[in-house]
């Protein structure tokens, strides 16, 4: 039968089609896919040309089906078709599909589409019982959901972990501008302190002026030092999660597992040299003046 006639809505009527989807049941007792398509195309051609709430009448006194096949063929029609018209051989996947049945295509329709090509190949589908078939499609779901929910775990950790290395890039940029800070700071103290013995013999005003610029910064150096404990439990914290994380990847997904801990070894060795250079790059902290019980020694 021509195909391209079937899509002449010029000329074809209800009858015409469902003469032609008559012929097509009557030339084999099993409805194979090929010719469910076929009949699930005419359908769907039909359901077009039929006035609206006259298709269910028309499907039992023209063609004697009922509602529920119907569109159950039309479905067919509509998943299957593209696949059978890929190709104009009947080798390799295209063959495979037209030696399913009727009821083989529709449990198969519980499958995506680009699962259904590869799972044929792997059954005997045409020795399998429908309840055989429907089990191994439903142990096939079970399988893709889980593979689905174990990527989004594994998406999630990664998220996770690429928000702490975040977290830790800007507690170490904080900790290493607060410890910089530090030093700056004993260095002021020392300076202070060598003020305050300059000046211990002046007045009482200017030493007690003195006294209480030296209190001020030993507060401020406190308080800095303070700060750079709490950077300090931040990343030892941080690094803490991220090995929790790393370890619990290693029996979902050891690649990632591997991928981590190395980008982990590499981070941390990075950070080590940056810290080395940075250690050898501060301004030396002079030394404290020697008291009179130093001298004595």
């Amino acid at each position: 039968m021509d195909a391209n006639h079937i899509n002449d809505n010029t000329v074809r009527t209800p009858d015409m089609i469902a003469a032609e989807i008559v012929a097509i049941k009557e030339q084999t007792g099993k409805i194979l896919l090929i010719s469910a398509v076929e009949i699930g195309k005419r359908l769907l051609e039909a359901k077009e040309k039929i006035p609206y709430g006259e298709f269910v009448r028309w499907l039992e006194g023209s063609v004697a089906y009922s509602e529920s096949t119907a569109y159950n063929l039309m479905h067919i029609a509509e998943a299957y078709g593209p696949e059978l018209s890929v190709s104009s051989d009947v080798s390799g996947k295209t063959e495979a599909f037209t030696k399913l049945g009727y009821t083989q295509a529709f449990v198969l329709l519980g499958l995506p589409a680009e699962e259904r090509a590869e799972f044929i190949t792997q059954f005997d589908l045409e020795n399998m019982a429908v309840r055989e078939l429907q089990q191994a499609v439903n142990d096939r779901k079970l399988a893709l959901t889980e593979k689905e929910a174990l990527q989004k775990e594994n998406d999630t950790q990664k998220s996770a972990i690429s928000q702490l290395s975040k977290e830790l890039d800007q507690a170490k940029k904080e900790a290493t501008d607060n410890l910089q800070a530090v030093w700056a700071e004993q260095g002021n103290v020392l300076k202070l302190q060598r003020k305050l013995d300059v000046v211990e013999n002046e007045n009482a005003a200017t030493k007690h002026i003195a006294e209480i610029e030296l209190e001020s910064k030993i507060l401020k150096l406190n308080l800095s030092m303070t700060q750079a404990d709490a950077r300090f439990d931040l990343i030892a914290k941080g690094f803490d999660d991220l090995f929790i994380a790393i370890k619990e990847m290693a029996a979902a997904d050891p690649k990632a597992f591997k991928f981590y801990l190395i980008q982990t070894n590499q981070f941390i060795s990075k950070t080590l040299e940056k810290l080395r250079r940075m250690e050898k790059s501060a301004p030396a902290v002079p030394e404290a003046p020697a008291t009179p019980e130093d001298s004595a020694l």
